[in-house]
């Protein structure tokens, strides 16, 4: 990528993001369905608020997940 660009990505090995669910979980209120994750704790809130904090900054946040294979969130600022 462009030299002038900070990353940070996040990573984690849990069941993954449903394709269908991964542009929603960044909407208030959003949870992805507790038969898929075995838990629904919290708000919904997190990703939301974190989502207008990086593009408030400027940046953005994108994600790669893979089912049974984990998630990768990526924030990148300019």
């Amino acid at each position: 990528k462009n030299a002038q660009n900070f990353e940070i990505r996040i990573a984690d090995n849990g069941p993954g993001i449903p394709a269908e669910d991964q542009e929603k979980i960044f909407g208030k209120f959003y949870q992805i369905e507790k038969f898929f994750t075995g838990n629904v704790e919290g708000a919904g809130l997190g990703l939301a608020l974190v989502k207008r904090l990086v593009n408030a900054c400027g940046g953005q946040i994108a994600l790669k997940s893979e089912i049974t294979q984990g998630t990768t969130f990526i924030i990148s600022f300019p």
